[in-house]
């Protein structure tokens, strides 16, 4: 029967994602990922490829994944629990996507050989990872740490980049937040690190700024006085996020005021409180 494009394009990503759910077969079977990727590429594209291509291609789908080689190599035990431990991360493959691709390698070269210390130590850094995410899964939720998590990541928004590490622990955070699964307190600590600069900042102004104090609020056209804070601060998108020319960031950090009978959001620069004597005077008039 002949096959349309689409149900190849279908059939070929199939067939791709399973090869690769195993790193071990998959690189044992990289000619054939390369082959079948560069076939389903040509279909989207809208071409056809050769009848000798496309003959191929079927053959392969319908054989479907294959065995792994046989293989009489007695694996190193580190290197059989990184196995294991690979499975358990390409539960969060957006977030491990590094571990499971190189992590996956280095299996696969153990599996034949005996492997270095190096690599072995490394394997270990990758079964303690999946260990954290199993116990994630088992961990109560307590919502106050939540609240906190969150805060942390819309601050981490508030950054135009941050170093992949950085990102890498925010991101541990935002993922088990939208999963409703536990996080320990290594990892809350990691993501205050991530985000300290702006935390220290939220800290200072939500001290500094409490609901119901008069302020006083400079921006476009004339100096307000006694304007009301109607809450602490907070994170969001309120238009224009810039931190420079040539970048923004997704959310900033605002104070919610109350001006001529109207909220607005203002940037803390534009927001200064009134010493005692100022007030004083002011009530006085």
């Amino acid at each position: 029967m002949r096959k349309s494009k689409q149900q190849r394009i279908s059939e070929g990503l199939a067939l791709i994602t399973s090869i690769k759910q195993d790193p071990v077969l998959a690189k044992e079977q990289s000619w054939l990922l390369r082959f079948l990727n560069d076939l389903v590429t040509k279909f989207q594209r809208g071409k056809g490829g050769t009848s000798r291509q496309r003959g191929l291609f079927d053959e392969k789908i319908a054989a479907g994944v294959p065995a792994r080689k046989v293989n009489t190599h007695v694996a190193q035990p580190e290197v059989l629990k990184a196995e294991a431990a690979i499975k358990v991360l390409q539960t969060q493959p957006t977030l491990y996507s590094w571990e499971i691709r190189v992590g996956g390698e280095i299996v696969a070269n153990g599996l034949k050989y005996n492997l270095s210390s190096k690599q072995l130590e490394l394997l270990g850094t990758i079964v303690e990872k999946a260990g954290q995410v199993e116990a994630q899964s088992q961990m109560t939720v307590d919502p106050v740490t939540v609240a906190e998590a969150q805060l942390l990541v819309d601050l981490g928004d508030t950054y135009i980049g941050l170093t992949a590490k950085k990102s890498k622990d925010i991101s541990i955070l935002r993922a088990a937040i939208a999963q409703g699964i536990g996080f320990s307190d290594e990892q809350l600590e990691a993501g205050r690190k991530a985000v300290s600069g702006e935390l220290k900042k939220y800290n200072k102004f939500k001290k500094w700024y409490t609901p119901g104090m008069l302020v006083q609020y400079r921006a476009q056209g004339p100096i307000r006085d006694m304007v009301l804070v109607v809450d602490g601060p907070q994170i969001g998108d309120f238009g224009f996020n810039g931190k420079g020319y040539y970048a923004s960031a997704s959310k900033s950090m605002r104070l919610p005021l109350m001006v001529d009978g109207q909220l607005v959001h203002a940037h803390f620069s534009h927001v200064s409180r009134y010493t005692k004597k100022e007030l004083k005077r002011l009530g006085a008039e």
